[in-house]
């Protein structure tokens, strides 16, 4: 082994060594903080019809159905995703490279297609990070306000992660073309784009591209290190949680009726609840595992947002800042729920003695998100309400809360099956049959529920007077017929 050689694998493997310690360390944090949250019912059947969630993933995470619902961004994002896939097997000649300057991959590792596919990928992967800066620069929030998708999102973050990719496709180019400058390259010019850049380096000469080869593969080796670490600790988060979250979606694809109320993993018997029966979510610890699932896995994409009718008509409530709030309380909130640090009331008492407030910042607060009124290491994130006004210092508005129609937009747009819905409605259970909080317009229709059964306040005896209003016969169930068979609609 020439001193070279000796360089690329001990600073090779010193990287990966420390960087897959701390990949690790957040790997297993993460898993115990999704698995701490509440279990879901057996009845909910989420790990049931096992077939039909095989073919989910083959759709959604392969064929990337729901993302190619909009051509453009899906297309760029289903090259993206794919090249990914693909240059996984250049990562594992890289590192082959570490050992032996002429490795090639066992069986494929000579064959001109796999050559021709990683080159071709590259390039698309290339192009998908110039359509997705693009479209980040035709909907800046600054200029677009409201109306832009990415309005409240970590879009410092995102444009991050699209610098990272385009490191390890430049890294790419540098290491390839040298390697067939130097002939180390098992390809033959089906690897286009590496052989274009290698006439590109030609000039360097024989001693420059061996030298070239060397720090382009270790920079090759050292982004996709920091891209881990960067995915690991950002929105991006769904590169890995996304398949589980489409696997463990509700079935069938739709929202169907809301849920049955549970508590604890078993759903609630209103004639008799057990006595330490939560009715809907009231803090961050009510949420089950899928919730905490779905609110890791969010991209901040902002389709949800788009599509959500209450925002669209000037409404505080936006889907993904809603998800974006929760997921963030969560994640303060960790260390509290793992028991690393205590709730006692002298550590809820800040060193001015009144309450820290945080102030709007280009970045990450937006006027519709609550997360914010609380800094994100505060103890107070421990006992702050899960819904509250400013001066409750609530995570998530009152205001933003019951704005929601309950429509099922944001559900249907989400590439990665978020259920907003569900978590939406399940706040509002705990507001209104455990704190008895909700909006004074609902007074006079949970009454009339209450007293006469219906919304409109009705009596029982004129629930059929409209019959007489229209100039057709209507069955009457129990009446009129005793079966439903042969009838299309049921009042």
């Amino acid at each position: 082994m020439d001193t070279q050689t000796l360089i690329r694998l001990i600073i090779g493997l010193t990287m990966t060594a420390i960087v897959g310690v701390l990949a690790v360390k957040r790997i297993l944090w993460l898993t115990k903080l999704i698995s701490s949250g509440q279990p879901t019912a057996d009845e909910r059947g989420r790990k049931n019809h096992l077939g039909e969630r095989i073919a989910n993933q083959i759709k959604e995470v392969f064929g990337q159905t729901r993302l190619l619902r909009w051509s453009i961004p899906g297309t760029a994002h289903f090259f993206t995703m794919w090249g990914f896939f693909i240059l996984a097997t250049v990562y594992l000649e890289a590192y082959g490279v570490l050992f032996d300057p002429k490795f090639h991959l066992p069986l494929v590792g000579k064959w001109a297609i796999l050559g021709f596919l990683q080159d071709f990928f590259a390039v698309a992967v290339l192009l998908g990070v110039i359509v997705f800066a693009i479209i980040r620069m035709r909907s800046e929030p600054k200029e677009h306000g409201r109306a832009s998708r990415f309005y409240g999102s970590h879009n410092g973050g995102a444009w991050l992660i699209l610098f990272m990719i385009f490191n390890v496709i430049w890294t790419y180019a540098l290491f390839r073309g040298s390697a067939v400058n130097n002939g180390n390259l098992p390809y033959n010019k089906a690897a286009f784009f590496s052989h274009g850049m290698a006439a590109l380096l030609k000039p360097l000469g024989e001693h420059g591209n061996e030298i070239m080869e060397t720090v382009a593969l270790l920079l090759h080796i050292g982004v996709m290190l920091v891209f881990l670490l960067i995915v690991l600790h950002s929105k991006h988060l769904h590169i890995g949680l996304a398949p589980l979250n489409v696997t463990f979606k509700r079935l069938p694809n739709a929202l169907g009726p809301l849920l049955p109320m549970e508590s604890k993993g078993t759903y609630i018997n209103f004639e008799d609840p057990a006595e330490d029966a939560v009715f809907g979510h009231g803090k961050i610890e009510d949420f089950t595992w899928k919730g905490y699932l779905d609110l890791t896995t969010c991209t901040e994409c902002g389709r949800c947002q788009s599509q959500c009718p209450a925002w669209n008509t000037g409404k505080p409530l936006s889907p993904k800042l809603l998800i974006m709030d929760l997921r963030d309380h969560l994640f303060a909130k960790a260390p509290y729920i793992f028991g690393d640090k205590n709730t006692t009331a002298d550590a809820l008492v800040d060193t001015e003695g009144g309450l820290e407030m945080t102030h709007a910042d280009d970045e990450h607060h937006v006027p519709e998100s609550g997360f914010g009124r609380v800094p994100e290491s505060s103890p107070l994130q421990a006992t702050r309400p899960l819904v509250g006004d400013a001066e409750a210092l609530g995570v998530i508005d009152p205001d933003v809360l019951w704005s929601c129609t309950t429509c099922g937009a944001c559900v249907e747009q989400c590439p990665v099956d978020i259920e907003h819905i569900d978590h939406i409605v399940d706040m509002r259970r705990y507001q209104v049959m455990m704190e008895s909080e909700f909006p004074g317009e609902l007074g006079g229709l949970y009454k009339s529920l209450e007293t006469k059964g219906n919304p409109w306040g009705q009596n029982a005896k004129e629930r059929l007077t409209w019959i007489d209003e229209v100039d057709f016969d209507v069955p009457v169930y129990g009446k009129d017929v005793d079966s439903f068979a042969g009838f299309e609609y049921l009042f």
